[in-house]
């Protein structure tokens, strides 16, 4: 018999709602203002846009990061960094650092206690209140941020470099901070596709109460989908004590991403076909996306999901091998590592659902799904005895056909998604994020803001 599940309340017991939706009250937050144009983090290896700052900005605005309702200060990512937890103790897993550089701090000439009037395409849109102007090292914030072999050897394998893109993220700040809470004061307008997977946390809450989905496990995606993450879904949602599960919340992460990932637009139609066409059936099947520039931190990436998707009103999180990784500096199965038994040393003895201040979602943790030639149909881990001719679901042997034009045989991939990439591939003349598509997605962003006359100190 299924356990009757409650959905779980928001980490740290309350949304954070910081959107002024009050066209007076926001022009009154921002009169006087000195205003700064908000700029892409670059990397500085190739000043390829690896992140935009607004992201973040709306995670936080929206309560997709709750109870997280600012920019850290040093103190608050030293304790990040040491013990995985905010100040006021509740589980978070990354500095979360509002850079600047000196030049524009400089010309902004704000201080501790002052506010600044964030603009995003030249527009209006955030303002932020700052409580403390601070330095740091980038390549300790780096280091530090996702572990090493000698402080984190229970799963960190090798050092981070420039190859991994979380850690160059964090390696191309500025190396100075703003830290206070910030508040959205013009609602930015979601482009199409996008506008149809916008469900914050309070909307997606809303909705599943709507469906009348008691049960929800999320599904977390930066890929357009095969057929093995298809079965990771229809799976998961009939394993462990959700049987089966009312609803699947897929969560696509969407910004700036790796040279080689596929193009946003395509991730979100592409998870959207599975229902659309009935492979996975409507009703029980929901696509939404959270607005970040991805870490790929593995089983601290994980931490972070499970956080946002308990805001968005999962009662379950499936991960799998290489949850939210590139290349081998975590252990594969690092993630079902924490979620199973904790992480000592990134401050966690236990699961993060056994801690005190821990979350309340609930993990269901996954091995593999490949294709077995002689049964001729997908398998599960060792559930058949042919585990010696297995063909394992490669998403770079999957990324590879597709770049020669060749469509991946329908047993992993549905005919419907591999439209989608076409689709976006003619659009992009690409169907990958490669260093033009990283420019026009700063340039262009997801959304678009509506005029607003402030008055505001250039």
């Amino acid at each position: 018999m299924s356990l009757k599940i409650q959905t779980p309340p928001p980490h740290g017991g309350k949304l954070v709602d910081a959107v002024i939706r009050d066209e007076g009250k926001a022009i009154s937050m921002a009169a006087g203002a000195p205003a700064y144009d908000i700029k892409p983090t670059r990397s500085i290896i190739d000043g390829n846009p690896i992140r935009n700052i607004y992201r973040e900005i709306m995670s936080i605005a929206y309560g997709f990061f709750s109870p997280l309702d600012r920019f850290m200060s040093r103190n608050e990512v030293e304790n990040v960094l040491k013990e995985r937890r905010l100040l006021d103790g509740w589980l978070f897993p990354f500095p979360i650092i509002f850079d600047i550089s000196e030049e524009d701090l400089r010309k902004l000439g704000v201080k501790e206690g002052d506010r600044v009037l964030l603009r995003l395409k030249g527009q209006p849109f955030a303002v932020l209140d700052i409580d403390e102007v601070w330095r740091f090292d980038p390549r300790d914030i780096a280091d530090r941020t996702f572990g090493t072999p000698e402080r984190n050897p229970e799963v960190v394998k090798r050092r981070f470099d420039e190859k991994h893109p979380g850690w160059l993220i964090y390696r191309s700040m500025t190396g100075l901070a703003l830290a206070g809470r910030v508040y959205v004061i013009n609602e930015p307008v979601f482009k199409d596709p996008y506008n149809r997977f916008w469900y914050p946390p309070a909307k997606s809450r809303e909705e599943i109460r709507n469906r009348g989905w008691r049960t929800v496990i999320a599904h977390q995606t930066r890929n357009v989908p095969h057929t093995g993450h298809e079965h990771l879904m229809k799976n998961a949602a009939y394993m462990g004590d959700i049987e089966p599960c009312h609803g699947i919340l897929v969560n696509a992460i969407i910004g700036a991403k790796r040279l080689g990932d596929f193009v946003d637009e395509a991730i979100l139609e592409g998870h959207e076909a599975v229902n659309k066409y009935g492979y996975i059936s409507p009703r029980r099947h929901m696509v939404t996306m959270t607005l970040w520039d991805m870490r790929y931190g593995n089983p601290l990436e994980s931490l972070l999901h499970g956080i946002i998707r308990q805001n968005m009103g999962c009662t379950h999180h499936m991960f799998g091998r290489d949850h939210a990784a590139v290349g081998d500096y975590y252990d594969p199965y690092s993630t079902q590592i924490l979620w199973e038994k904790g992480i000592p040393s990134f401050g966690l003895p236990a699961p993060p659902y056994d801690v005190d201040k821990g979350l309340k979602i609930r993990p269901v943790n996954i091995k593999e799904f490949w294709y077995c030639p002689k049964c001729g149909e997908i398998a599960y881990s060792d559930t058949c005895g042919h585990v010696d001719v297995a063909q394992r679901f490669s998403g770079s042997f999957i990324r590879g056909l597709i770049a020669e034009g060749i469509e991946p045989p329908p047993i992993i991939f549905r005919p419907e998604v591999y439209r989608v990439i076409v689709k976006w591939w003619r659009i992009y003349n690409y169907p990958f994020v490669n260093k033009k598509y990283l420019e026009l997605k700063e340039r262009e962003l997801e959304v678009d803001l509506k005029p607003m006359e402030v008055s505001s100190r250039r």
